[in-house]
């Protein structure tokens, strides 16, 4: 086994992006770069892992004796490192290092491995990727967005799903646990920062869940996704009574017009803020603009937050390939959240929500369905 085409490419683009930038070399640890990269997702805690890319020259893999199996479809692509407990990584970074004067780090390396790379080499210019990395994996690829799309389409059947349960008789904890349950038994990774909220917990966008009876007479806020081969869903949708607070109705009718408006104004070339600003005059104009707490969108793939933010003060225009939510809200402290969201991909022919599922959903959908 090699590595595969895909990941050759990848690489190859980062060697050209360092030349264009007459930049030496990146270096690697364990993160969605290494897997966006490799495929590699090691469990290397306290041990030195990394994968140095030079402007030129054999790629260099620093690895703990115990990962050396797992990387076997790096040996012909890479020079392989190998160090063990009782030597240390010490002599694998002076190998990997030798000849590099200046190197680039993504900004999520651990601290302690930077002070052990600077250790081993005092005159080691070390400076942050200026977004090498960060840049290739904002813009998905066809297969990319199939497993997105894929990873989408399980996310809305588990919205239905969660309307099949008895969740009057359910706490906010046990829901999110049953839709985590669900996830893993089809072999998906579950989102960690799930988000369910019954009533006025709702009007905490990050509200943490708790040991909360779910009232079927108050809307029910779900937030949550699930990640397929590493590339991540993330929805909101709220199952509403049928008996519903006026407010609430028309409230939630702002929230679609914005999450519509923001829809409209997506596009090649339209920087990041302009979509934030469609959406925003919609809740400004309606008298909620305080209550608009937070960005309209952000970007998603092998992270379920990443680049492009679609925020305010976000110049960035928007290109083909990129994957972002929309997700208007508007928060009432101590009353109800309202938000509205989906993922949007952005292709050739426009944008394309990468979620389907119904925009309301009430507690008797087992019932009498949704709309």
């Amino acid at each position: 086994m090699s590595l595969a085409e895909h990941h050759k490419r990848r690489i190859g683009r980062v060697r050209e992006a360092l030349r264009e930038r007459g930049l030496e070399a990146l270096w690697v640890e364990p993160s969605v770069g290494l897997f966006y990269l490799t495929g590699l997702e090691p469990v290397s805690m306290e041990r030195l892992f990394g994968l140095l890319i030079p402007s030129s020259g054999e790629l260099r893999m620093v690895v703990p004796l115990l990962l050396r199996d797992e990387c076997s479809h790096m040996d012909d692509s890479a020079q392989m490192i190998v160090w063990d407990d009782s030597e240390g990584p010490e002599r694998a970074v002076e190998i990997a290092l030798k000849d590099i004067a200046r190197l680039h780090v993504q900004g999520s390396l651990p601290s302690w491995m930077l002070f052990l790379l600077q250790k081993v080499w005092p005159g080691l210019q070390v400076e942050q990727d200026p977004g090498i990395l960060s840049g290739l994996r904002e813009r998905k690829d066809a297969g990319e967005v199939e497993l997105l799309r894929k990873s989408g389409e399980i996310t809305d059947e588990t919205v239905e799903w969660v309307g099949t349960l008895d969740l009057a008789n359910l706490t906010e904890r046990q829901l999110a646990g049953r839709i985590q349950a669900r996830y893993m038994e089809m072999g998906l990774r579950p989102s960690s920062e799930g988000l369910i909220a019954s009533g006025a917990n709702a009007a905490m966008p990050h509200y943490v869940g708790g040991d909360v009876q779910i009232r079927d007479d108050q809307p029910l806020l779900m937030d949550f996704g699930c990640a397929v081969e590493g590339y991540w869903s993330d929805i909101t949708r709220i199952y509403f009574p049928r008996e519903l607070d006026p407010e609430i109705e028309e409230v939630y009718e702002i929230v679609c017009e914005a999450y519509d408006t923001a829809f409209a104004a997506i596009g090649p070339g339209v920087p990041c803020e302009e979509v934030d600003r469609s959406a925003r005059a919609v809740i400004e104009k309606a008298g909620y603009g305080e209550n608009f707490l937070h960005r309209t969108g952000h970007g998603l793939g092998l992270e379920v937050h990443e680049e492009p933010y679609i925020r305010e003060g976000n110049e960035k225009p928007l290109e083909v390939g990129h994957v972002f939510s929309v997700e208007p809200g508007i928060y009432v402290q101590g009353r109800f959240g309202i938000r509205y969201e989906n993922i949007v991909y952005l292709g050739e022919e426009g944008p394309e929500p990468l979620n389907l599922s119904p925009r309301k959903h009430f507690f008797e959908t087992q019932r009498g369905g949704a709309t």
